[in-house]
């Protein structure tokens, strides 16, 4: 399992309230317009969260670039 900082969590359990909103309003009778903004915008956050915050791709590339010149 991977450990979360604490931006991290915060961002996931905003991303997790905002699809409960979105799946509450769907099941009221919300239009569609009203429901998958917050639906959308809250998926989005949830898989932000997972994204890695290492700058590892960043160093593989500048190596490269310095085995190049």
């Amino acid at each position: 399992m991977k450990k979360f900082t604490t931006h991290q969590k915060v961002v996931l359990i905003i991303g997790i309230v905002g699809v409960f909103t979105a799946f509450i309003g769907k099941v009221n009778g919300w239009e569609y317009m009203e429901f998958f903004p917050v639906f959308y915008a809250s998926t989005s956050m949830i898989w932000i969260s997972f994204v890695s915050n290492k700058k590892s791709c960043c160093k593989a590339l500048k190596s490269k670039e310095a085995q190049n010149s």
